[in-house]
């Protein structure tokens, strides 16, 4: 948590989407957002689509992945800049986000439920 139990919120950008909506982050595994999700795996991300005027907000449990073939099967070399030893040197680490809810508006889609935007579509998801 943040200062005086805000919480702590940084940008980041997921590797990968399954069909299930599970999340995948890269990250090191001694960096804040790790250790925050270790301490409290409660996470939520959101993501946003200007041109399509749309943006979809994802609540889940988070679990930090240092170890396995998960690791490279989302490497990817734009991430060496970061993590100069590959994904197998120590310092690379997923963050699996397994949401069970999203909330969603896109105006492109005409997802948008009344009162004409100033509510989501909500998914509880299994």
């Amino acid at each position: 948590m943040g200062a005086a139990g805000a919480p702590n919120v940084r940008l980041v950008q997921h590797l990968a989407v399954d069909d299930d909506a599970t999340i995948r982050i890269g990250t090191s595994p001694r960096s804040r957002k790790a250790i925050d999700l270790v301490a409290r795996p409660e996470v939520s991300y959101s993501v946003e689509d200007r041109a399509a005027v749309a943006y979809a907000t994802f609540y889940g449990r988070a679990e930090l992945i240092c170890t396995g073939p998960e690791l490279m099967d989302h490497w990817d070399e734009t991430l060496r800049p970061f993590f100069p030893a590959g994904p197998t040197g120590g310092d690379f680490a997923l963050i699996r986000l397994v949401p069970h809810r999203v909330e969603l508006i896109d105006f492109t889609a005409g997802i948008h439920p009344d009162p004409y935007g100033l509510v989501s579509a909500v998914s509880q998801l299994p």
